[in-house]
């Protein structure tokens, strides 16, 4: 099943972690600003800025790329 990324929810989310401090990220993460800029206008960045993002946050990818409800419905794994 191929997920369908939300890029107004991406956007959101980076509003979210970016907060009012676009240049301080920028700079903590080795960014322009003007990357910065498009991630928040709902651009989704390469997979290796994307994972640079979200150890930042603290959050997974996937939260950045979703709006829940598909995180939610994926199959738990058992541990035997």
């Amino acid at each position: 099943m191929q997920m369908q990324i939300d890029t107004r929810v991406f956007a959101e989310r980076m509003r979210d972690v970016v907060r009012d401090e676009p240049k301080a990220f920028a700079y903590d993460l080795g960014l322009s600003l003007s990357a910065v800029y498009n991630y928040l206008n709902g651009r989704v960045p390469t997979t290796d800025v994307l994972f640079r993002i979200a150890r930042y946050s603290g959050r997974p990818m996937e939260w950045f790329l979703s709006d829940g409800a598909v995180l939610d419905e994926a199959p738990q794994s058992q541990a035997a």
